[in-house]
Formats: structure tokens, C-alpha cells, sequence
């Protein structure tokens, strides 16, 4: 078995190769007379083979191996990749990134036997089992070809992550092999280096393989010269002479790997700097000399340049999520009997790491109940005079400072008088309710609320929307939905750019201080007892000629609220709705570096972490969507929320 690193790399890099498999397979179909495609295709493939080899998970190394005879007979011409083979390589892909994932958690999965089964027979030209034919198309006859190699590997190309052996054990599969080692070069054994290559190899190989199969065998080494058979002297007509020495491996490096834990502590020394910052900005409010805001001018550049420096590393674009979602709409179209375009727009837009990460099972709710409510039958669609492929878009893009991802489809649209019938006789909503309301809408994110009398194969339980919710809001993110009738639905979400780090405001409520991520307010206004009303008997303000709900922070912590003219509004939304939440006291603007919260707290969903001020106390970071919801649905709050006396 290989060194830990060299297992831990090769994990990391699988995932990758895998990924360039799957979209390479996806577009199989669609691009058989792309030579450049299938090439590529095909060397995701045999890349996979050899690390994986190199570092000793064998089963995973013969098992590609399967799959690459496969696509090297739809490279040859000799199989068609209709849908059928294109579903059964994708099922091998699947089974080979369940066998990374395993081994990389120290286990073992069960050979997929029936599966290795089918690729075999497909790799001798026999037909699928359970799919009919397959077009096959095998040459007359194929022409042996001999070729003379010269393997003489670099003294560091073990250190460059390079087995010669694995370059022999190829070799071998492809014809009748003589290998004889040179061992001239190899010095007594106190002299050696276990890091050193001392050997080199001759090699005869008497194949009917073309040259540029040959040429694969160094597709980790720099591009060789030309490899069609050079004719010997006329002694040994049929021979061809090849020499290819290993040269050392130079490539550009494509991502630079950082550890996750020197990133997070490089993130928090950051934020301590921010924090000492504004420690710095209090003192020089108090008086000091002209020298003192100079340095302390200086001290804020760098360290704004030091966040967004820490912050980028941890930034990625969505591509590495957008990727996975042609294969999923291809699964869900075969399993619906829908035909489905998907359109992916904004791939190069960028996020923090770990929300793209936990993005992926909120968006394939999102696309499963495109699929399965939105989209109608090819049939249904030309009754309605559409085309009969039904539209999935999925795009990203920047609002301000947040980034927006949409998925939007062209389908029926949802019934939004059924929705309002079904909310109120659930007690969802109050009967006075209209159909038009914002809030309508805002019921289908609502634990187990269903349209639908009977559940489908892809959704209809009631299950997904409010996961999809409460998971965007655990990302200070928030959700929202629009519909067109006979059109089709688009649902929005916003993130924050990251979760490290995040410009607040630093309010007074209920005899604590909070901080309220300021990408979650609009506005903030004085409130006066002069546009103060009660609408339903509930509080509410007239701004700017709106209707607008009160929340007061300190009554949703179980507290007396205050009254008087000087206390503040932060204004923000809910369901396309302006709610206002009155405060004490805004206390000023803060750069708050978010720690999560103990698992005692962890459970209150108001609160979406915690930070240290600049006066080295501990404040709770409210999250605003959160507060906002629990208060307008009525749910009970604790007797008095947990908080933090002022100083």
C-alpha cells in the first residue's frame, strides 16, 4: 500500500478525474464523431487506471481498466455509444467513485460483478443483455506491428510520483511482451538511494494496436515524438523502432491544495486583526495624536488586504456544483419519461467553499420538483402549445454583495389558489387571507405542506422545501419563489459571498447587544409613536406610505418592550413582504469573524453564531430571516432568549 500523502492526493485527484469522466460520458451521444472529446473521454479513464495502480488499490486500477476497453472500442469506431452503453458506463463511473469514497474511509465495497459482467462483453463485441443490440463493427483484420522501446527512467522519477512498473504492467496488456532490465547503472547496495531509479528496460511489443495507443502508455510524461513504426534494416523488415527515455515531469500546477485547518486559523488571525482594528478606531476616537490615525490608517489597509486575501482562498467557482447536474437531470428524465434541456448559465461565479459544499442537496430538491411538479409530459406540453422538451435552467450570478442562484423551468406554474385553499384549512394561513398575498407562496417551504393527494416516484410527500429553507438559512442565506401559470416557477436563492466573515451592525435589544449581519437590512430609520399603528392586532408602522409589521427584538426574547421616541428600525423581508424589527439601539457598524455556536445553542435557530467585539466580549449574531419567521407564524419563544448584559 502507498504512503498516506500519496493515498490522501490521489483520493482528491480521483474525485476529479471522475467528475471529467461523467461529463465526458454525458456528452457521448451527442458528440460520437468528436475525436478530441472521446480522446479526452478516454484519457479521464486511463488517468484513473494508472494513479490508482500507482497507489496499489488494485480493484479500483482493473476495474477502470473495464471501462477504459469500452470506450476504447467506441474511440476505434467498432461500438456505438447509443444511450443504453452511455447508461451502463455511467453506472461503472457511479461504481467506481462509491469504491474511492470507500477506500478513502478505510473500507471495502462488494464487487459489482453483473456490472464488470456487461463491460466485458461489450469490450468483446457482444451485445447488451437487456437493451438489444448494439451496433458493433469489427475490422476485417488487424495488422501486427513490432515495436522496440527503450524505458530508461530519470534517477528522480520516483520521486516526481511515477512507477515504471505500472508503465510495464500496460505494456503487457496490449501484446506479446519481451522486457529485458538493465542493471548496469545500479550501485552496490550501501551506495543506494530508495528514492533513486537506478534500473532501465528494453522492450519488444508485438501488438495490433495503432501508434496512438502506444502513445497513451506516457500520457504522464511530456509528449513524445511521432510513434508510427519506423522499419528496421531490411534484415527484420516487420520491426519498428521506438525510444522513449521517462523525462522529469514538468506541468503547470492546475489548483494549488491548501489544509483546510492553516486556511480556517489564517481566516481567524485575520479577523483578530479586524477585531484590533476597531479596538484602535475607539482609542482614536478618544483623542491622539495625528501619528496615531496615520498608523492606524495603515494598520486598516492591511488588514482589509489580509482578509480579502484569506477570504479569496477560500472562494471557488459554482462550476464544481453545476457540474454534477446534467447526469442528474439525465437520471430524472428517464425515470419521469420527460424530455428535459438543461441550461447552465454563471458557472464562473464564485463562493465560499463550504456553501457550495452544502449547496448541492438543497439544488437537486429544487430541479427533482422542477422535474416531477413543474414539467409536463412531451404530450401534455404540445396540448398546451409547447415545445415537447420541457426547459431547467440553473444559473448564478451576483445582486449587490450577495450571489443569486436560480432554477427556473418552463412548466405549468404552481396552483396558487390550491396552495391558499390547502394552507388554510391546514391553519397555515389566517382565513382572511387572500389568494394574492405575498405569504401564499411562502406556505410551500412549510415542514410536510403538499399539493399533491398522491405521492410520486421523485417528490410529492410533503419532504424537501422546508429542508431546502431551513438548509439556505443555516448558510445566512435566505429562498424565495415566483410562478407564472402555464409558464412555469422560478425559485431565487441569496448567499453571502462567505460564511468566515461578515460586515454587522452592532444593535441593543432587551438588555444584551447583538449583531445583525448587515446584508440581511434594507434600511434602517428612527421609529417614532407618531407612524406607529395596529393592523389586526398586530403591531405595525406606516413607512413611506406602506403597511409595514413590527417585530420588537426585545418582546421575541421574552422581554417588556420599550417605549419612547428614540428607538431604531431595521427594516428587512420576508416572502417579497417589508418587515420592520425595532431595536433599542443601533451601537454602530462591526466586522464580526463568525464562530459557530456550542451544541446548546446550536439548536435555536435565531441565532446563526457568535462573535468577539473589540472590547474582547462575547455577542450573539442574530439571524434576522429566522427571528422574523418564528415571530410572524406565532410560534412561542423561550421565556427570555439567551443574551449578553451590556458593558
Amino acid at each position: 500500500m502507498a504512503d498516506d500523502r500519496f493515498l490522501a492526493i490521489f483520493f482528491e485527484e480521483a474525485r476529479e478525474v471522475l467528475q471529467a469522466l461523467e461529463s465526458g460520458l454525458m456528452d457521448l451521444e451527442a458528440r460520437a464523431e468528436d475525436r478530441a472529446h472521446l480522446g479526452r473521454t478516454f484519457r479521464a479513464a486511463h488517468t484513473l487506471k494508472g494513479a490508482a495502480g500507482m497507489v496499489g488499490l488494485a480493484p479500483i486500477a482493473a476495474f477502470t481498466h473495464r471501462v477504459e476497453a469500452v470506450l476504447d472500442r467506441i474511440r476505434g469506431g467498432q461500438l456505438a455509444p447509443s444511450a443504453p452503453v452511455v447508461s451502463l458506463l455511467l453506472a461503472a463511473k457511479d461504481h467506481l467513485a462509491e469504491a474511492v469514497e470507500a477506500r478513502a474511509e478505510g473500507r471495502d465495497i462488494e464487487p459489482a460483478a453483473d456490472l464488470g459482467g456487461q463491460l466485458d462483453a461489450l469490450a468483446r463485441g457482444e451485445a447488451m443483455a437487456a437493451a438489444g443490440p448494439v451496433e458493433v463493427e469489427i475490422p476485417a483484420s488487424a495488422s501486427l506491428s513490432t515495436y522496440k522501446i527503450e524505458l530508461a527512467p530519470r534517477p528522480d522519477v520516483l520521486r516526481q510520483g511515477i512507477d515504471p512498473l505500472g508503465i510495464l504492467d500496460e505494456v503487457r496488456e496490449l501484446g506479446e511482451t519481451r522486457i529485458e532490465a538493465r542493471w548496469d547503472a545500479v550501485p552496490p547496495i550501501e551506495a543506494m538511494d530508495p528514492s533513486t531509479c537506478y534500473l532501465s528496460w528494453s522492450i519488444e511489443l508485438r501488438t495490433d494496436a495503432d501508434p496512438a495507443r502506444v502513445d497513451e502508455l506516457f500520457l504522464f510524461l511530456d509528449p513524445p515524438a511521432a510513434t508510427e513504426p519506423v522499419p528496421e534494416p531490411e534484415t527484420e523488415p516487420e520491426t519498428a523502432g521506438v525510444s522513449r527515455p521517462i523525462p522529469p515531469v514538468v506541468a503547470p500546477v492546475a489548483r494549488v491544495r491548501v489544509d483546510a485547518e492553516q486556511l480556517d486559523e489564517l481566516v481567524g488571525m485575520a479577523g483578530e486583526l479586524a477585531v484590533l482594528t476597531d479596538s484602535l478606531e475607539g482609542l482614536k476616537l478618544e483623542g491622539a495624536g495625528a501619528g496615531w490615525a496615520d498608523t492606524l490608517e495603515a494598520l486598516e489597509r492591511v488588514g482589509r488586504r489580509l482578509r480579502d486575501a484569506t477570504l479569496e482562498l477560500r472562494m471557488v467557482e459554482v462550476e464544481e456544483l453545476f457540474a454534477r447536474f446534467p447526469r442528474v437531470v439525465r437520471d430524472l428524465a428517464e425515470r419521469s419519461g420527460k424530455r428535459i434541456n438543461l441550461r447552465l448559465g454563471g458557472s464562473e461565479t464564485r463562493l465560499d467553499r463550504t456553501i457550495v459544499e452544502r449547496l448541492a442537496e438543497p439544488l437537486i430538491h429544487l430541479v427533482r420538483n422542477a422535474v416531477d411538479h413543474g414539467l409536463e409530459t412531451p404530450r401534455e406540453r404540445e396540448a398546451a402549445g409547447k415545445p415537447p422538451t420541457g426547459q431547467v435552467d440553473l444559473v448564478a450570478g451576483h445582486e449587490g454583495d450577495r450571489v443569486a442562484i436560480r432554477v427556473r423551468d418552463d412548466g405549468r406554474g404552481l396552483d396558487r389558489s390550491r396552495i391558499h385553499r390547502k394552507a388554510i384549512e391546514r391553519g397555515l394561513l389566517p382565513p382572511e387571507t387572500g389568494v394574492g398575498d405575498p405569504s401564499v407562496l411562502g406556505v410551500v417551504f412549510e415542514p410536510g405542506f403538499s399539493t399533491r393527494e398522491v405521492a410520486g416516484e421523485l417528490s410529492g410527500r410533503g419532504v424537501g422545501l422546508d429542508v431546502v429553507r431551513d438548509t439556505i438559512r443555516a448558510l445566512r442565506g435566505e429562498v424565495s419563489v415566483e410562478t407564472t401559470p402555464g409558464r412555469g416557477t422560478s425559485f431565487t436563492i441569496l448567499l453571502p459571498l462567505t460564511l468566515a466573515m461578515i460586515d454587522g451592525l452592532l444593535v441593543e435589544a432587551a438588555g444584551g447587544r447583538y449583531v445583525v449581519p448587515i446584508d440581511q437590512v434594507e434600511e434602517c430609520v428612527e421609529l417614532t409613536e407618531a407612524i406607529e399603528s395596529r393592523t389586526m392586532g398586530r403591531p405595525s408602522a406606516i413607512f413611506r406610505g406602506d403597511l409595514v409589521p413590527l417585530i420588537g427584538l426585545a418582546e421575541a426574547f421574552g422581554g417588556r418592550p420599550r417605549v419612547g421616541p428614540h428607538r431604531e428600525l431595521l427594516l428587512t423581508r420576508r416572502a417579497g413582504q417589508r418587515v420592520g424589527v425595532s431595536v433599542a439601539r443601533l451601537l454602530g457598524r462591526v466586522r464580526a469573524v463568525i464562530q459557530p455556536l456550542d451544541r446548546a445553542l446550536g439548536g435555536l435557530g435565531r441565532y446563526s453564531g457568535g462573535t468577539i467585539l473589540a472590547d474582547g466580549s462575547a455577542c450573539l449574531i442574530l439571524d434576522l430571516p429566522m427571528l422574523v419567521a418564528e415571530s410572524m407564524a406565532g410560534r412561542p419563544s423561550p421565556p427570555r432568549g439567551p443574551h449578553l448584559p451590556p458593558n
